[in-house]
């Protein structure tokens, strides 16, 4: 009892400890200004002082004037230092801003002007943009690095696009209706990939069997002792289906074993809990983990690098939605665009409304401004065939009734046409 007593006392004090530094620290941060902010060191500091008391920054400077030899570890704490101390005034505190994410907001402007110079420069500036994501993603895939640089990407593209459609187009050019239409297919894109990002977090499995180790898994034993007599009531079933049903004899047994066998390797895999060897959680079907969120995933489709988040179970049917608002928005705003810049001609009149298409182009490099409007337009253009090939993929996964993680993962054993009408159904409903 005595033992008992005195680790409860202990407990308790650890606990009331962790508590009254929690307090502490909220207590701090309640009191910070919205240009104040907690460092890396723990100790409060003002966004005005980014590169005051510094060492590693003076040592360096120090060693570069006088020719000396600067080490790497001075370097690293004075990049860390500079990462920690950029900061955007908030209330409450100020709050780190990402090198990651406030790259896209210079690199973009630069390469949009630079584009708007004359035609060489553009198809330069767009075959560089087009080998850089590809580079850029297949570099975040294979390393599983969680990234915001590719979702300030997409935000600071919508809102260059946004400026550039609203300034610098000639606006004259535009029925009203063709902007309204513009602005509310880009605003319900918007609305839904705000959606798909806040409904991520609902994908994750929270179950969770903390530190228990892999052979002391509940269900794993159970499942491995009870084999022999799945198998054997699997031959049975098997064996009585193909005499009563197909009237197969006691003497061709040999295909009834091999569908048997199949058979009993299906109930095995049914039988058995789905427990994730990374993150020791029991999952329900369909669910896988990932990598980069650290965790599983509901009926995981893909890791978005583009949004940062896992679309999964939650979230999959506005992925679709967002995805076709986007390409109408975009095909539009370009058509919009060049018709408006470029000399147009008229295809065809749809309810009193003329459909447009640009002839000829070779004259808004004369003009900044012409030239910067169709860049843009063009921009548009590259991203709505990415964003088609994305969503003409995501349909062919679903009319397979499969995922992209599953069809990575077996090809050859992806759904059947058999269940093509009830995945839209489950997809619609």
């Amino acid at each position: 009892m005595g033992v008992g007593k005195e680790l409860g006392f202990c407990f308790y004090r650890k606990t009331t400890r962790l508590s009254t530094e929690a307090e502490r620290r909220e207590a701090d941060t309640r009191s910070l200004c919205c240009c104040e902010y907690i460092g890396h060191d723990k100790q409060p500091f003002h966004i005005l002082g980014c590169c005051c008391n510094c060492e590693d920054f003076d040592l360096v400077c120090t060693r570069l004037i006088t020719c000396k030899r600067i080490e790497q570890r001075n370097i690293d704490g004075m990049l860390i230092a500079f990462q920690d101390r950029l900061r955007l005034p908030w209330r409450g505190g100020a709050k780190r801003i990402s090198l990651a994410a406030l790259a896209p907001a210079i690199i973009l402007p630069i390469m949009m002007g630079l584009a708007a110079l004359n035609a060489k420069t553009a198809i330069v500036i767009m075959l560089t943009l087009m080998v850089f994501t590809y580079w850029g993603l297949q570099i975040a895939e294979r390393t599983a690095t969680k990234t915001s640089f590719f979702l300030s990407w997409v935000v600071f593209s919508v809102i260059y696009m946004a400026l550039i459609f609203e300034c610098e187009v000639p606006l004259l050019e535009l029925l009203p209706i063709e902007n309204n239409i513009l602005l509310l297919l880009s605003l319900g894109a918007i609305c839904l990939w705000y959606r798909i990002k806040k409904l991520a977090p609902l994908n994750l499995v929270t179950a969770q069997y903390g530190t228990t180790p892999k052979d002391e898994l509940p269900g794993i034993t159970e499942a491995s002792s009870g084999e022999e007599q799945a198998e054997q009531q699997a031959h049975e079933s098997i064996r009585l289906k193909g005499d009563t049903v197909l009237g197969i004899d006691d003497d061709d047994d040999d295909d009834a074993a091999i569908n048997s066998s199949e058979h009993a390797g299906l109930m095995q895999h049914a039988a058995q809990p789905n427990i994730c060897e990374t993150c020791r959680k029991v999952t329900p079907r369909h669910a896988y983990h990932c990598v980069v969120c650290g965790s599983c995933v509901k009926r995981r489709s893909h890791h978005s690098y583009w949004l940062n988040c896992c679309i999964g179970e939650n979230n999959y049917r506005l992925y679709l939605a967002a995805l076709a608002l986007s390409e109408c928005a975009l095909l539009l705003g370009a058509n919009l665009t060049l018709t408006a810049v470029c000399h147009p001609f008229l295809v065809v009149r749809l309810l009193s409304l003329p459909l447009l298409l640009p002839d000829d182009c070779s004259e808004v490099f004369e003009d900044f401004e012409l030239g910067i409007s169709f860049i843009v337009a063009g921009y548009a253009m590259l991203i709505s065939c990415y964003i088609a090939f994305v969503l003409v993929r995501q349909l062919y996964l679903l009319w397979r009734g499969t995922t992209m993680h599953e069809y990575k993962r077996a090809p050859a054993h992806n759904g059947s046409r058999n269940r093509v009408w009830s995945n839209w159904r489950a997809i619609l409903n």
